[in-house]
């Protein structure tokens, strides 16, 4: 084969694999699409039952190529129900008991719904096997690029904060997954998965608008953002003037007196957020309230940063909101602006791991040093990114969130701390010199960690789902 005879073989072959991408990029295209579901909702908190009556109107959209009759969604406080939910299995499976045994008192679950689609009742019904999750079925298929509303009302018995996500601590309110949400319909069919604790969300994007009413001295924070809420600025802008004044006095702890008595009056709160997959908000009469604002990297533009934190960890928290100015600044500035107007933190008594995350706010739990505080503010913040904007399915794909969003973490530390040792964190003693704490850099805990799970076999493949991980790994 001469030189010209094996440049034209050369050409054809790039030439193919080049006709073989652009197949697969126009094929992958033309079968990609995400479906739009706006929310409209309003809700009432009764702190003294701990219950929540709403009623909601969903703007249902339908982008993909064909018709649908039928429409899954998740009813997740049910997961709190009883003991058959899958919940209520995993926490069995993780060797936690605390639900099995609980009472009905500490239990949740969502009822009083009446779907209707275009002002018209329905059929629907809950799956066999999972109380959190029901059908749909509709009175007409509805067609490719056709919209339906879709209203109900309903009620939530919001269960005790200790078993998973949703729930409240005596008065303290952690309102996530909490209301009728569509499950998501993508190229692959349909997602209706039941809640679990070990495993995460997978929903559409869409906007919501969001009226809360509720005793009128709570402090509220939430996705998006505070619409014709003047009276409400005032509060919080008050409570952060309280909140420096005693910064400056240099009080390292504030006496803890207990929940206030509910004021007699009720206030209502609305909230905007458009390009989202999630809606959560917490509530709180003891919270401490900072607010600060950064200048975003490329854009310039500016974005209102807070944090709402308890008299007990008031120590910890009043540096708080420097955490999550850098860490939205530098995941900004190494992944693209942050979109939205408003980035918050939020301390509350939770069961799921350090913090967990929502649209433009995240709760973190009870940590022991300053340093915990800030890589779990600073990872719950990244997940704006991953998964926030990335919107990928963390049931069946975590590492997508977690995996990537765990090292812009690590890219963070070594910037900020390049030379801190894991010794300054765990201790000085002979063991953890001999396994190499002494030369090991802080950034890389995750790394070392990871190294004793595969010297021990116990280390498992990255792309499986979720609930097939053991609780280490």
């Amino acid at each position: 084969m001469n030189d010209v005879d094996a440049n034209k073989d050369q050409m054809r072959l790039v030439f193919c694999i080049a006709f073989c991408f652009l197949c697969f990029v126009f094929y992958s295209q033309q079968n990609y699409f995400q479906q739009e579901v706006n929310y409209k909702i309003n809700v009432r908190l009764n702190d003294k039952a701990h219950t929540l009556s709403a009623f909601e109107e969903i703007q249902y959209i339908n982008n993909a190529s064909q018709n649908i009759d039928t429409i899954y969604f998740h009813l997740w406080p049910n997961a709190y129900k009883n003991n058959s939910t899958a919940l209520a299995a995993q926490l069995l499976t993780l060797k936690r008991k605390d639900f099995f045994f609980s009472s009905p008192e500490e239990r949740g679950y969502i009822d009083s719904i009446d779907f209707k689609v275009n002002g018209k009742s329905i059929k629907w019904a809950l799956d066999p096997k999972n109380p959190d999750i029901c059908r749909l079925f509709l009175n007409a298929p509805l067609k490719p690029q056709d919209t339906i509303n879709i209203s109900t009302p309903f009620f939530v018995k919001i269960p005790d904060a200790k078993f998973s996500r949703l729930g409240h601590n005596q008065q303290a309110y952690f309102i996530s997954q909490w209301y009728p949400k569509p499950a998501v319909f993508d190229k692959d069919g349909w997602h209706a998965m039941p809640y679990l604790d070990q495993g995460e969300f997978y929903s559409e994007f869409g906007s919501f608008d969001v009226t809360i009413t509720l005793p009128e001295n709570y402090l509220l924070a939430a996705t998006g953002d505070r619409i014709d809420a003047e009276a409400e600025e005032n509060y919080l802008n008050q409570r952060v003037i309280e909140t420096i004044n005693l910064i400056e006095k240099d009080s390292l702890r504030i006496k803890d007196t207990g929940v206030p008595l509910s004021s007699s009056n009720l206030k209502t709160v609305r909230f905007k957020q458009y390009r989202v997959h999630d809606f959560a908000w917490f509530a709180d009469k003891r919270f401490y309230v900072i607010h600060d604002q950064i200048q975003l990297p490329n854009t310039k533009k500016d974005v209102d940063t807070w944090v709402f934190f308890t008299p007990e960890n008031f120590k910890q928290w009043k540096s708080a909101i420097n955490y999550v100015n850098e860490s939205t600044l530098f995941y900004s500035y190494m992944l693209g602006d942050y979109p939205y107007n408003n980035v918050t933190a939020v301390d509350g008594t939770i069961m799921a791991g350090g913090g967990m995350e929502y649209p433009n706010i995240t709760v973190i739990g009870n940590v022991s040093r300053d340093l915990d505080l800030e890589v779990v503010i600073t990872h719950e913040v990244g997940h704006n990114w991953f998964y926030g904007i990335l919107g990928s399915n963390e049931r069946d794909h975590p590492f997508l969130d977690e995996g990537i969003n765990s090292f812009y973490e690590m890219r963070y530390l070594k910037t900020k701390y390049p030379n801190k040792k894991l010794t300054e964190y765990v201790g000085k003693d002979s063991t953890f010199k001999l396994l190499g704490f002494n030369k090991t850099e802080y950034y890389r805990e995750k790394e070392f960690v990871f190294s004793m799970s595969q010297r021990a076999h116990t280390d498992q493949a990255l792309n499986l789902k979720a609930p097939d991980f053991s609780s280490f790994n």
